[in-house]
């Protein structure tokens, strides 16, 4: 599983960094393009430009995504792509105004601290390949 060289944007560790991305923003601009209240129909948010944006966004995340898996070993891709748990709360807080418990915060430290544990070794492997 050879790995081409350079740092292009159609290198696979750039590609799955952009299904990352792409899956955070998606799931913003789903939130902003939900309708709110009892009262709207399941497919009223095909309306909003945002829940098309959202669409958009998560196909060219899992485009980006099987890209990647050509190359990147689904047990390194994985472990890295568990970072979209710390980055879309993130994202609320930032761009939505969300509050961010205490604990949750925690488990944003926990979440990435896990990915980097268990993304290390998988990295150190396929550096040697």
């Amino acid at each position: 599983m050879s790995s081409p060289s350079g740092s292009s944007i159609r290198h696979p560790h750039a590609q799955l960094a952009i299904s990352i991305v792409l899956s955070t923003a998606a799931q913003v601009w789903l939130k902003l393009g939900s309708v709110p209240g009892e009262s709207a129909g399941l497919f009223d948010g095909l309306h909003s430009p945002w829940v098309w944006l959202g669409i958009f966004a998560m196909i060219g995340s899992l485009l980006t995504w099987l890209n990647a898996l050509r190359v990147v070993p689904l047990s390194l891709a994985f472990a890295l792509a568990g970072v979209i748990h710390a980055l879309v709360p993130l994202a609320c807080w930032i761009w939505l105004g969300e509050t961010i418990s205490g604990k949750r915060w925690i488990g944003i430290a926990l979440v990435i601290a896990g990915v980097v544990v268990s993304a290390k070794p998988a990295m150190i492997v396929e550096e040697k390949l």
